[in-house]
Order: C-alpha cells, then sequence, then structure tokens
C-alpha cells in the first residue's frame, strides 16, 4: 500500500476576515514551495484576485460570493498569475476525468514532493482547496481549504468534481512595485465586468439587481422553511463585509511601494463607506440577522434596498476615482 498526506495544519483564519480560500491557498502552496511567507500572504493573493475589493452577486443557487469563484477559472488565473510570473497547468475537468489514473498518479507524485495540487470549482461553493492526500488502498484523496474541521473532504479522486492546477516553481517577479500598482490598477475594469453566462454581476451592477431583486420578488419565493440564510442572503453580507475593512492593508502596502499613488488614501476611505453601510444595514435588520420575516415586510426591504443602492454609488465613485489616475 502507498499512501501520503501533508499536514499543513489550519492556514485559512476566518476570524482574521480570510473568507475567500483562493487567497489561503495560494499562500500555503507558495509556503510549500518555501516561498518568502512575508510576501506571498492571504492578503497579497487576495488583493491579485480583487476578492478583498469587488461586490459580486447571482440569483442562481449558488455560492456567488467572490471574484475568484464566480469567473472562469482559466481567465482567473491567467490573469492573476500572469501579474506575478506564475507559471502552472490547468488540467480542465473534463480532460482529467478522461483519463483519472494519469492524474492521479501526478497528483501522488507532488504529494510526495511535498506540493499540493490546487483545485478549482470544488464541492457546492465552488471554491479552492488544496489536494494533499492520496491512498492507494482506498483510493480516497482529502481536500482542504485550510480548515479541516469544518470543510475538509475525504473523497475518492475519481468523484472529486472541479479543475486541476498543477504548480511547481515560484512566481518570477521582477517589480514588486508594479504588481502591486497593476492590482489597484485593476480594480474598476474587475468592479465593471459584465454578467457572467450564469447571472452574476459585480461591483455596481451586483448592488443594484440585489436591491432590484429585493423589491422584485425574489425572495417571495422563500418560505422560513426553504428560506437559506447564508446562501440566499449571508453571502454577500459576508462579501460586503470582508471588503469593507480587509483590503486596507493590500492597499497600504501599495502605497508603500508606489508613494505616487496618493489616490490610495481616499480609496481606503471609500471602503470605510461600505463599512458604514453594512453597519447600517445590520441596524435595520438587514445583515447577518436578516431573516425571510424581514424581507417580507414591504417597509422594511424598502429601507434595506435603500441603504444598498447607496453602496452602488460608492462603489461608482471608487470605479471613478481609480480609473481618473490611470497613467
Amino acid at each position: 500500500m502507498s499512501a501520503n498526506k501533508l499536514n499543513l495544519g489550519q492556514f485559512i483564519h476566518w476570524d482574521w476576515g480570510q473568507n475567500y480560500p483562493f487567497g489561503a491557498c495560494m499562500a500555503k502552496l507558495m509556503e510549500c514551495l518555501c516561498g518568502d511567507t512575508s510576501l506571498y500572504t492571504y492578503d497579497f493573493f487576495a488583493g491579485l484576485a480583487g476578492d478583498d475589493f469587488v461586490m459580486c452577486y447571482g440569483d442562481n443557487e449558488k455560492f456567488n460570493d467572490c471574484v475568484s469563484v464566480c469567473t472562469d477559472n482559466a481567465a482567473f488565473l491567467s490573469r492573476v498569475c500572469g501579474m506575478i510570473g506564475l507559471e502552472y497547468r490547468l488540467i480542465r475537468r473534463d480532460k482529467w476525468k478522461s483519463d483519472t489514473n494519469v492524474y492521479y498518479n501526478e497528483a501522488r507524485r507532488y504529494i510526495d514532493r511535498g506540493i499540493p495540487v490546487l483545485c478549482a470549482g470544488v464541492g457546492k461553493n465552488g471554491n479552492y482547496d488544496l489536494l494533499i492526500s492520496y491512498d492507494d488502498e482506498t483510493a480516497k484523496c482529502y481536500l482542504s481549504c485550510g480548515d479541516d474541521v469544518q470543510y475538509g473532504t475525504e473523497i475518492p479522486f475519481s468523484e472529486i468534481e472541479c479543475d486541476l492546477i498543477f504548480i511547481e516553481h515560484l512566481p518570477q517577479i521582477t517589480d514588486l512595485a508594479a504588481v502591486y500598482r497593476t492590482a489597484v490598477m485593476q480594480i474598476p475594469t474587475l468592479m465593471t465586468a459584465k454578467p457572467t453566462a450564469d447571472g452574476v454581476c459585480f461591483g455596481a451592477s451586483a448592488y443594484r439587481q440585489w436591491a432590484d431583486d429585493i423589491i422584485g420578488g425574489r425572495y417571495d419565493r422563500y418560505s422560513a422553511e426553504t428560506f437559506d440564510g447564508w446562501a440566499h442572503w449571508c453571502i454577500y453580507i459576508c462579501n460586503l463585509a470582508t471588503n469593507a475593512s480587509h483590503g486596507d492593508a493590500f492597499l497600504r502596502r501599495a502605497l508603500d511601494l508606489n508613494p505616487d499613488m496618493t489616490f490610495i488614501s481616499e480609496l481606503i476611505a471609500l471602503l470605510h463607506e461600505n463599512d458604514a453601510a453594512w453597519k447600517a444595514l445590520e441596524s435595520l435588520g438587514g445583515g447577518f440577522n436578516c431573516t425571510i420575516e424581514t424581507l417580507h415586510d414591504g417597509e422594511k426591504a424598502a429601507a434595506i434596498t435603500d441603504v444598498i443602492r447607496k453602496l452602488a454609488d460608492i462603489n461608482e465613485k471608487i470605479v471613478r476615482l481609480v480609473s481618473a489616475n490611470e497613467h
């Protein structure tokens, strides 16, 4: 029998505002490749991804919680990895499923070298995980986004539903300041991206579509028994609350490296306006404490919708601010 499991410990910290597994998985993967842990952090990858800045929304019964989940894996990885010169091999689900033995053995080789395999689009939430173990006797592997207690999954390799990404070398960064500059300047593009094929909107459009759906009756279809508070509401509040504060560190680092980007201080202030709006939603019963009864109450729903529309206005200020500073 042959088996191996990488003991990576907990590498995502929800209580620190690390709510997007892509950043946690990439930081741990870089550590496994002996990368600089002070550079390759969760914050670094959440900033490159745009996860820490962009609101996402879609009425499609999916967890539309961040850019890394909602956008096409190939396009997303090309953009993010391209910014830092990171080479990778993306194997689409349909391709590796057609020859599972070949890719199972490749995953084994990586794990035996101490390198996990990045998995994209795992499970109902469509998020990122690391494949960190194999067991030839049971044919099972273990996937984790850094929280084994809540999100660790042991599953036969052939039943994993995701794309596989093999990464065996560190990024090639020659100008770190330029990387941060590019990441900040891409924010308007990410916030104004076209809706996805399955109806996910971004930035101001996400807020406005969410508000329109509240008034238009999306939540009328749910009863107390069928309303999933997390999937149908709190996932968006989590996106809002995280982005209202967590991107500060990335932006301050960008300003340290690019002192001419003085507008970043104003950008941070606008993000803090999002924080005030989130707290307003909480006070209205439209935050993490929201119930279906609240959404069925016309007066309360209208008040919540007004705040969400104000968030769209703040988002457009962000787009105008960053766009006005393009060189």
